[in-house]
């Protein structure tokens, strides 16, 4: 007689299971672990990719990623530098933004461009222009630009410092096509001196009063 399902080879009771079932059940153990590794490997190079890139980001934005560590002189100059880049465009932008436009190409035939302007060839004529403002018909680039408001004395009108004008001229001078001209920086002390020759002034400048006085092709202060 044969013997009862469920019984192992010796008469004692087995698992209940065939061996096919078994052969199945233990091949498919060991297909989850083999598949278990690989998935645990792609976790950790992900987790490193990740971290990597959070080092480089923070590195690139001029923080440590080790607060123990000191910033060597150059890293804290290229952070200081790009600190004061982005407050001197920041300043262009709520001061002058609006009428000249962030791309520094103003708007046809009210407000004339800074990008490529000779007006901007000299610091002391954009600094006096600031402080007092300028009204008539000006030509740039080739182009008449008359508005009856003028500009404005945006330097009082905002009251604005002598360390925010000269961002705002530097920023002007070093940017966009300007900046091929390697126009020197504006000083603060020089926008105070220019402050003071005009003394009590508060009548804005003629084009014709304004070249008279700051001549094109003269020193680009």
């Amino acid at each position: 007689m044969s013997k009862a399902k469920g019984q192992g080879k010796d008469g004692e009771e087995g698992t209940g299971f065939s061996d096919r079932e078994l052969q199945e059940s233990h091949n498919s153990k060991q297909g989850a672990s083999s598949l278990f590794l690989p998935f645990f490997l792609s976790l950790m190079l992900f987790a490193w990719l990740t971290w990597g890139g959070i080092s480089i980001s923070v590195d690139a934005n001029g923080f440590a990623l080790h607060p123990d560590r000191e910033m060597t002189p150059e890293e804290l100059a290229a952070r200081e530098a790009r600190t004061k880049a982005r407050m001197a465009e920041q300043l262009y932008v709520t001061y002058c933004g609006a009428c000249h436009q962030p791309h520094g190409k103003g708007i046809a035939g009210t407000y004339p461009p800074l990008d490529g302007s000779n007006w901007v060839d000299n610091g002391k004529r954009i600094a006096s222009m600031t402080y007092v403002g300028l009204i008539g018909k000006i030509e740039v680039l080739g182009q008449v630009y008359d508005n009856p408001s003028g500009m404005p004395a945006i330097a009082k009108t905002a009251n604005l410092k002598p360390e925010q004008i000269a961002s705002i001229i530097n920023y002007v001078r070093g940017s966009w096509s300007n900046a091929d001209k390697k126009y020197p920086e504006v000083s603060v002390e020089e926008i105070q001196a220019s402050e003071k020759e005009l003394g009590d002034r508060d009548k804005p400048w003629t084009p014709e009063e304004l070249l008279e006085k700051y001549p094109f092709g003269g020193a680009s202060e």
